[in-house]
C-alpha cells in the first residue's frame, strides 16, 4: 500500500498550487511540474543525509558546513512531529509554538517528548510531573499552528 502514485511518488508528498504540482520523495530530491503539460520546472537532487550532515559539523566543530540552521531543523523536524501526533490521535490539534505544547490537550502533549532514562537529562530542560522533559526551545512565527488530523 501506498500513496500519491498517481504521480509516481510511492513514497513522499506532492503540493498541488495554482501553477502546477511538486512532488518530494525523499530528503534529497524535489521536482516541480508547471502547467497543463507538466513541464519540468525547478528542483533539487542533492542534500540529503541531514542526520549525517548534523553528526559531520560537530565531530569538525564546524556549524558553516550544516545545511541548515538547527533553529530551522527544529522547526522542521517539529512540524511532522505535530502531524503524527494528529494522525495518530485521529483529530484536529491546536499548537502554540511560543509554549511548544497542544493547547489545553494533554493527551498530545504527550507526543512532545519521552520520559528519559535517569540519569539522563536535556540540560536546560523543565521535568514535568510525569518525568518527560519540557523543551525550552522558543519558536518563532504565528501565535498558534491548527492541524486537521
Amino acid at each position: 500500500y501506498y500513496t500519491n502514485d498517481e504521480k509516481g511518488a510511492k513514497v513522499g508528498v506532492l503540493f498541488y498550487g495554482s501553477e502546477g504540482y511538486m512532488v518530494i520523495d525523499s530528503y534529497s530530491h524535489y521536482q516541480t511540474y508547471l502547467g497543463k503539460d507538466e513541464e519540468k520546472g525547478p528542483g533539487r537532487d542533492e542534500g540529503g543525509d541531514h542526520f549525517g550532515n548534523f553528526v559531520a559539523a560537530v565531530r569538525a566543530h564546524d556549524p558553516s558546513i550544516l545545511h541548515a540552521e538547527c533553529e530551522e531543523g527544529h522547526l522542521s523536524a517539529a512540524l511532522a512531529h505535530i502531524g503524527l501526533a494528529s494522525a495518530k490521535l485521529g483529530r484536529s490539534l491546536e499548537f502554540d509554538p511560543e509554549r511548544e505544547k497542544f493547547v489545553n490537550d494533554a493527551e498530545a502533549n504527550q507526543f512532545i517528548t519521552r520520559v528519559y532514562r535517569k540519569p539522563f537529562v536535556v540540560p536546560g530542560g523543565a521535568a514535568s510531573d510525569d518525568g518527560r522533559m519540557s523543551n525550552s526551545y522558543a519558536s518563532s512565527g504565528s501565535n498558534r499552528w491548527a492541524t486537521n488530523g
